[in-house]
């Protein structure tokens, strides 16, 4: 069977403008996909609401290394995530009764299996940084008032304390909290034994530290690194210019045989 020379060439174009606009549909959606990836920011805010989940948002640690949780206190309902932010240098987050507030919980409840502890987190993100932050997020099961603590040397005992929907009146508030902590005899991290932390005496100062942030919570926690992503600057598969030169020199060797 014989086609004519523009038969043959028309074919050739013809395939060659097929193959360049699946290029271009590939790119631009690998393009729209990457974006719509990075386009996610990291909520600094006290809360925020991701769909149904109310998210309250702590920072650990402040700006020129202070010792405190901004806020100490949240006022959070049942099922609403909190989330901690990690600052330098490190830090950890530890539940605890509010009579022994320096100690961890399971260490008081024995029967308490779901306490959390986040293991510690040592990170050079400042505050108000919007990647490489360090998090910890728990969920919270009721109403009841929760009460944790950093378990860093003697931060703790220097007012490194927190919780979620401490009472503002009566015997057990945020305030009576943090004065019981100041005069703890120790500061003690899961699983450390006690008279082996940091008492009221040791350095307060920051410390760089070990340690992971692998540790577990009371229902869902977990750490990770959260921040926008990034997206790559090679976005475009299947076809590239080495592709359309073959394509010329094909183009140019049909030519040829004819």
């Amino acid at each position: 069977m014989y086609f004519s020379r523009s038969v043959i060439v028309s074919a050739l174009m013809g395939f060659a403008a097929a193959q360049s606009s699946q290029m271009v549909a590939a790119s631009e959606s690998l393009l729209a996909s990457a974006t719509s990836s990075s386009s996610g920011s990291l909520s600094t805010g006290s809360s925020s609401t991701s769909g149904t989940v109310n998210t309250h948002i702590v920072q650990v640690g402040g700006a020129n290394g202070s010792l405190a949780f901004f806020p100490s206190n949240v006022v959070a309902a049942a099922g609403d995530l909190v989330q901690f932010q990690f600052h330098p240098k490190n830090h950890s987050v530890v539940q605890s009764t509010f009579d022994q507030p320096c100690v961890p919980i399971q260490n008081v409840m024995a029967n308490k299996t779901d306490a959390f502890f986040s293991g510690y987190m040592p990170t050079n993100a400042s505050v108000g940084a919007t990647s490489n932050v360090l998090t910890y997020t728990i969920h919270v099961k009721d109403a009841k008032p929760i009460w944790f603590y950093c378990s860093q040397a003697k931060h703790c005992q220097a007012g490194m304390v927190g919780a979620i929907n401490a009472p503002t009146t009566g015997n057990k508030t945020m305030e009576a909290f943090t004065a019981l902590a100041a005069s703890a005899a120790e500061n003690l991290s899961p699983g450390q034994a006690p008279g082996s932390g940091s008492s009221s005496s040791s350095s307060a100062s920051p410390s760089s530290g070990t340690g992971s942030g692998s540790g577990t919570s009371g229902t869902s926690g977990s750490t990770t690194s959260v921040g926008p992503a990034q997206a790559t600057s090679n976005v475009a598969s299947g076809l590239g210019s080495q592709s359309f030169f073959g394509l010329g020199a094909a183009v140019v060797a049909a030519l040829a045989m004819l």
